[in-house]
């Protein structure tokens, strides 16, 4: 311990005139120092208990989402299980567990949109795709008795991907984007105010290559477009 000089009080019981020693950047006296010794050598006073009761606020209340690895088993087996049968995510993503009263009811994610897509482009007025995300995934496995659901689900992850994005991308999300398969109409994204653009033209792009510049089109479904710009 480097002994300092005597100009302030100890913070932990406020004496002053005593000599005071600086640990994890505060200055305390030697006696409160001995007393807040834990007894456990390593992991900075953090002590191991085999035995703690669980209280009912170490978990998520109502509605939450936790941000996953798009490896976590649980998200990759709701993933590809779902209806569209994708069969990966690449690029910029942010992947979630969603919980409601404590237990994983469903999935939800955005990653990256499909590249120089002009309806994206000409509607959030943007010359790149950095600032945009697909909502790629939204299913609910096992939906709670809750009508509202969906819609509290999208709110929530909207505001939620918009801070993420930014910690972890350094970009601001201007807003997302989605395409819904029919027979499904994207009564949730209408519901929770979500612009509509119409179909696509049914034309599905397959990426390849290191890159993933290398590009298949193939004949696929037409899909319902919506868009959400943030305010």
């Amino acid at each position: 311990m480097e002994v300092m000089r005597v100009i302030k009080n100890c913070v932990s019981c406020k004496k002053d005139n005593v000599k005071l020693y600086q640990t994890f950047g505060k200055l305390k006296c030697k006696k409160c120092i001995e007393k807040e010794k834990t007894g456990k050598i390593g992991n900075s006073g953090m002590i191991y208990k085999k035995n703690v009761s669980i209280q009912s606020d170490m978990f998520f209340s109502d509605l939450s989402l936790k941000l996953v690895k798009k490896s976590n088993y649980l998200f990759v087996k709701w993933y590809i299980e779902h209806y569209p049968k994708s069969k990966g995510i690449v690029g910029r993503q942010l992947n979630y567990l969603i919980f409601y009263n404590n237990l994983p009811i469903g999935i939800i994610s955005g990653a990256s949109p499909p590249l120089n897509y002009k309806k994206f482009r000409n509607f959030f007025d943007i010359d790149n795709d950095l600032q945009i995300l697909n909502n790629n995934v939204f299913r609910i496995v096992k939906k709670p008795n809750d009508k509202n659901i969906g819609t509290k689900i999208l709110k929530l992850y909207r505001n939620k991907i918009k801070e993420d994005y930014k910690n972890k991308y350094s970009d601001n999300l201007l807003g997302l984007v989605t395409f819904v398969e029919p027979p499904r109409t994207g009564s949730i994204y209408k519901a929770d105010n979500w612009n509509y653009l119409g179909l696509t033209k049914g034309i599905e792009v397959r990426r390849k290559g290191d890159d993933w510049f290398q590009k298949k089109y193939m004949k696929g479904t037409k899909k319902h477009i919506y868009c959400y710009k943030y305010k």
